[in-house]
């Protein structure tokens, strides 16, 4: 009886003590399953985080092209206008000088416009402005008394790509002499005519009917 009593006990304190290993175990594999779960959010958020932040980088980046390509199709669309602008015409033709008595440096204006296709000539002050760059032709023509003499220049931007005279000597009636001129001009820059030097007096002779003292231009092709 003692020795059944003995074992009993025995048994017990065996399965008390599995009873505590399997309690241990459990509470071990909790605090594991929790750590894994939080190694698991905290994995999830890093992954949420990385995908958001790629997702905007790629949005930033998909921006920054489309402002390039908006960038570069206005510039495209501004050299098509450009480019159509240089097919039109641009031709101008001006008479009646401001003054017949003419002085050393000054510009010519011709204030009467018979053609300005382009609105380039100003007949305020008797300049042409080059709406594009490329090649220009320009003609004057003067009515110069007898026994007078005028030196004149074709003058783009300030600098003369064309010097010329005309002298008069013969005493008998005035004539009209008329002079050609090409150049290159760069978009913006002007041209006009500028009296190099000339004789004193009524120089030029203009009549509504019978002659006229003129100025043209056109532009030929662009560069």
């Amino acid at each position: 009886m003692i020795r059944l009593e003995i074992s009993v006990e025995a048994m017990k304190r065996e399965i008390e003590e599995t009873r505590n290993q399997v309690k241990t175990a459990l509470g071990n594999l909790q605090t594991e399953r929790g750590t894994w779960e939080e190694k698991l959010l905290t994995m999830k958020d890093a992954s949420v985080t990385a995908l958001y932040t790629a997702i905007q980088e790629t949005k930033t980046q998909v921006q920054d092209e489309l402002k390039v390509l908006a960038a570069e199709k206005e510039r495209w669309n501004k050299e098509l206008k450009e480019s159509v602008k240089m097919q039109e015409v641009v031709l101008f033709s001006a008479r009646r000088p401001e003054h017949n008595t003419l002085t050393k440096g000054q510009t010519m204006i011709f204030t009467e416009i018979i053609l300005n296709k382009g609105d380039a000539y100003n007949k305020e002050n008797g300049v042409f402005t080059a709406p594009y760059t490329g090649a220009y032709t320009f003609t004057v023509q003067f009515c110069v008394y007898p026994g007078k003499n005028v030196d004149f220049a074709f003058m783009a931007n300030g600098t003369p790509f064309k010097i010329t005279r005309i002298h008069r000597h013969s005493s008998g009636y005035f004539a009209c002499r008329s002079f050609d001129a090409m150049t290159i001009v760069n978009k913006n820059e002007n041209v006009k005519i500028k009296i190099v030097s000339c004789s004193s007096g009524t120089i030029l002779s203009e009549s509504n009917t019978h002659h006229w003292n003129t100025f043209s231009g056109r532009f030929i092709q662009a560069i």
